[in-house]
């Protein structure tokens, strides 16, 4: 008789955001529908934790951070809005040269312009292999995933580096493992390449094949 570990997974979306204000955000459309869920695989049981989180740059410093805290995760999952057509499995985040403005409008702005709190490089590099993880997804039949280097500069950008840095520092200080943590960038419309109940059965076959890979 096997016994799987229990894994647990923080998967977030975020808020609708844009001028004029979109009426919803895809990333929280797909990742909603996994809150809650148990993820079987050969040899663990992942619980996710799903999380909306607002587009505004202070509450992320603070909200990122203090999820991370609330549990021992061995999974992270950020998904956001990016361009249409694809999907973007990105592979590193950035510490500066953040300049558009969150929700809260002209003062929704990083301190200098970069990730506070943290002294830990300019740019962080997911230790997943994303490119052999898009190789696998596409195995399964997503077709239209592709791999980044550049998660935009932009609330999702900066979201993803708080989380690397946090695996890099709070984690350790804890004495638990980095989580491994990824970003996924989704199509802004509902009836792009994927349909939302599609997006969220990616996002469930991802975290599957995350808690597979680090066993």
């Amino acid at each position: 008789m096997v016994v799987k570990k229990i894994k647990h997974a923080l998967i977030t979306g975020f808020e609708p955001y844009g001028t004029p204000m979109r009426s919803d955000n895809r990333s929280w459309e797909a990742v909603k529908q996994l809150d809650k869920q148990i993820i079987e695989t050969d040899c663990a049981t992942v619980v996710c934790h799903c999380h909306q989180l607002p587009v505004s740059y202070d509450d992320v410093t603070v909200l990122v951070p203090r999820l991370h805290l609330s549990g021992e995760f061995s999974i992270v999952v950020h998904c956001g809005s990016g361009a249409s057509g694809v999907v973007r499995l990105e592979k590193c985040a950035h510490r500066t040269d953040y300049v558009r403005t969150g929700n809260k409008g002209p003062t929704d702005l990083p301190p200098n312009g970069c990730v506070p709190g943290y002294d830990t490089a300019d740019e962080l590099t997911t230790a997943i292999d994303v490119d052999s993880l898009r190789n696998r997804l596409e195995e399964q039949g997503w077709n239209e995933l592709y791999t980044s280097v550049d998660a935009g500069h932009y609330v999702c950008d900066f979201t993803f580096y708080t989380s690397l840095a946090e695996g890099e520092t709070t984690y350790p200080a804890r004495k638990l493992p980095a989580p491994q943590t990824l970003f996924v960038h989704v199509h802004p419309k509902a009836d792009d390449v994927y349909s939302d109940t599609q997006l969220a059965e990616l996002l469930r076959d991802i975290v599957r094949d995350l808690a597979q890979e680090g066993i």
